[in-house]
């Protein structure tokens, strides 16, 4: 009954004013084996602070390890109060014993290896830090924090520091997201393909990361690794799915597939009966009594940079009847500058008709956009329906000139 009494007291004691501590102090007379009274009155202690309360609450945070030696929690806060007082030597041995005891568990490691970092013993820290960041992912921020502070931008530092191949990719993760490609592919070369793939789902957000920050090519490289099925990747200055030979998933997740949203107006569907080459062509159906400027069609292709490309395709209408046809756009990925531009379709019906191409892409840029569109209508038609179907099929590059390309009359590769 007294344990209880005083274990009841000790816990909802909260306060660490005059007060509480001296209720504190009666739950340590009510029960003084137990662990939970002593540790409530160092805290308290610890919260007045003055030398004389700190070399209280070590003596209450001794106690109550004394009660429960096994407790890892006891141990960690003596260690951290002995440090206080000034007493490393002691802190860190009680810091150690707590590790010992839970030896999977991120505190007592966080704590551990930020006393032997103040001690200027970095690589011990590191090895306790990275053991913490690797058992708990809240305690990866403040690791990659500290090692952002002690080793700066040098990211070879900081490898070495943080071993782990997990740990790694989520720092070349941080640093793609904070627009540090370059050092986060570094990092990512230190790390094994198979290390790679066992963390696949880091590495698709790498592969993503990359993406947003344009970074084309080195995100396809990542991707090549983790995807099992080969055809479900382009391969730089081609189309995936040009010739619309496989199926297509509406809505496809997959970055570098055709991003195609069927909808009431533009109904898109795979035409196994009419094609221009091979097993099938995109047929896109028109029903749009309003305005329809967008068509929900895109895919991004990679691309050499600063490089000369022929563009080829095909297209076929059927009825078609509109003010305004769709075209198409070559564009930088952003979509805001346009490199090239197909003529609007005609209107009515035709039959396959080639749609020949050149831009050039633009300097430190890997990727384009290919894009669908109208023109708004003039102000004798605002509203501008577009009725009929159409297809299209065989969509290729053909890189003309650029860094890499052969001279003339040089043997090609």
């Amino acid at each position: 009954m007294r344990w209880y009494v005083g274990d009841t007291i000790a816990e909802y004691t909260s306060t660490p004013d005059a007060d509480g501590i001296e209720m504190a102090r009666m739950a340590t007379r009510w029960a003084p084996g137990d662990a939970l009274p002593h540790w409530r009155l160092a805290f308290f202690e610890e919260k007045n602070f003055s030398p004389e309360n700190l070399a209280a609450a070590v003596r209450e945070y001794e106690l109550a390890v004394q009660a429960e030696p096994y407790d890892f929690r006891y141990w960690m806060e003596l260690g951290r109060a002995l440090e206080a007082t000034g007493d490393t030597t002691n802190g860190e041995k009680a810091l150690r014993r707590a590790v010992e005891l839970a030896p999977s568990y991120s505190h007592p490691r966080w704590q551990y290896g930020n006393l032997l970092l103040r001690q200027g013993r970095v690589d011990d820290a590191f090895a306790q830090l990275s053991r913490a960041a690797e058992a708990d992912e809240q305690m990866q921020a403040p690791v990659f924090g500290l090692a952002s502070q002690v080793f700066g931008d040098d990211t070879d530092k900081i490898v070495r520091a943080l071993p782990s191949p997990s740990l790694r990719l989520q720092i070349a993760l941080n640093l793609i997201k904070s627009g540090k490609s370059d050092d986060a592919l570094r990092i990512v070369r230190t790390i094994s393909r198979s290390d790679r793939q066992s963390n696949r789902e880091v590495t698709e957000e790498m592969a993503k990361s990359l993406i947003d920050n344009h970074q084309f090519r080195a995100a396809l490289a990542l991707l090549s690794e983790i995807e099992p099925d080969a055809n479900q990747l382009p391969e730089t200055g081609h189309f995936w799915n040009g010739g619309f030979e496989m199926p297509l998933a509406l809505p496809d997740p997959k970055p570098f597939h055709w991003m195609i949203e069927s909808r009431t107006q533009a109904q898109f569907t795979l035409d196994d009966a009419r094609a221009h080459s091979g097993r099938g062509s995109l047929r896109i159906v028109f029903k749009s009594p309003g305005k329809l400027e967008s068509i929900p069609i895109t895919q991004t292709v990679i691309v050499e940079p600063d490089t000369q490309y022929k563009f080829q395709f095909y297209e076929r209408t059927e009825a078609l009847t509109s003010a305004s046809t769709p075209f198409v756009v070559v564009s930088d990925t952003s979509g805001h500058d346009k490199l090239t531009s197909s003529a609007p379709l005609p209107s009515g019906t035709t039959d396959w008709q080639p749609v020949t191409l050149t831009f050039k892409t633009m300097p430190k840029q890997d990727g384009i956009l290919i894009g669908f569109y109208r023109n708004p209508c003039d102000e004798r038609e605002p509203i501008c329906p577009i009725y009929g179907t159409v297809w299209y099929d065989d969509f290729t590059l053909q890189r003309i000139s650029g860094p890499g390309s052969a001279k003339p009359g040089a043997p090609s590769r």
